[in-house]
């Protein structure tokens, strides 16, 4: 075989090979990311920071004994967590979701012994029980087949909320918010 004609068959071949493996690797390549997620973000806020016109999400001196989700028996955080937001998880199940914060008065340490030294801690819950009640609506997305289905949660909106002063800043769960809520103290 001339030269001229072995060189354009390994040319070709060259190129076969390349446009397979790329057919081959663009085919593996799913993009199985979304930007949703179901984690419903509550920044607290010192109402004393809103005056300088600059929101900062502190970690509350309030220390909440715990906070759940109304048919759900997880508790997402307790006393030990300080925070400047709170993560917390909507019901796919439903369009409401309530979350129940249990806040603490005040504790109490008291030294039983010292040799070896022993602590006793008294917590004392306050009676009144803080609920936030969030509506949504739900879409679905299938990805791929690989991928599955991805939920998105839109148009959220404060039903009830026991706090004196809170805002909605972003109506839509997204990997990217700050947050959701702002709670002001």
């Amino acid at each position: 075989m001339p030269k001229a004609k072995c060189r354009t068959y390994q040319v070709a071949s060259w190129l076969m090979l390349i446009l397979s493996g790329s057919l081959f690797f663009s085919c593996q390549d799913e993009d199985c990311v979304s930007i949703s997620n179901n984690d419903f973000l509550i920044g607290f806020v010192n109402a004393d920071t809103l005056e300088s016109g600059k929101i900062e999400y502190t970690s509350v001196d309030t220390l909440f004994y715990k906070v759940t989700a109304e048919g759900n028996d997880s508790v997402f955080y307790d006393w030990r967590t300080r925070s400047l937001t709170f993560a917390l998880p909507l019901n796919p199940s439903s369009d409401v979701t309530t979350f129940h914060l249990e806040m603490l008065d005040s504790i109490r340490y008291d030294t039983l012994s010292l040799d070896p030294l022993t602590i006793d801690t008294t917590m004392y819950v306050n009676p009144m029980l803080q609920t936030i009640s969030i509506s949504y609506d739900q879409r679905q997305r299938i990805i791929s087949e690989d991928c599955g289905v991805e939920i998105s949660y839109i148009n959220l909106n404060v039903d009830e909320v026991s706090f004196s002063s809170t805002e909605i800043i972003e109506d839509k769960l997204s990997r990217f918010n700050e947050v959701n809520l702002e709670i002001y103290f």
